[in-house]
């Protein structure tokens, strides 16, 4: 039987994942409005924030929550970076 702080933990890795997942779909999506080097290396820099997440939930560390956080963020921030420096237009 799972105890009380295991089973919070098991709860915050389970959003943690449906979230990466979420803003890696973002990410995916973003050739939409970003040309294709941008999406690139916003893929690359999702995957890299997948990886730390992976390494929190081995450290069980509920840090894993703010994987999700900073890639949505850093989607946000590079999109409207794009749109008002850049000119990425749809």
């Amino acid at each position: 039987m799972m105890t009380g702080n295991r089973s919070r933990f098991t709860v915050a890795v389970v959003i943690a994942v449906l979230a990466q997942l979420v803003a890696g779909y973002l990410y995916l999506v973003s050739g939409l409005l970003a040309p294709p080097t941008a999406v690139v290396l916003l893929a690359v820099w999702w995957v890299v924030l997948t990886v730390a997440g992976v390494w929190l939930v081995r450290r069980r560390s509920y840090l894993v929550l703010l994987v999700p956080v900073v890639a949505a963020a850093t989607w946000f921030a590079v999109m409207l970076f794009g749109d008002l420096v850049l000119g990425w237009t749809a």
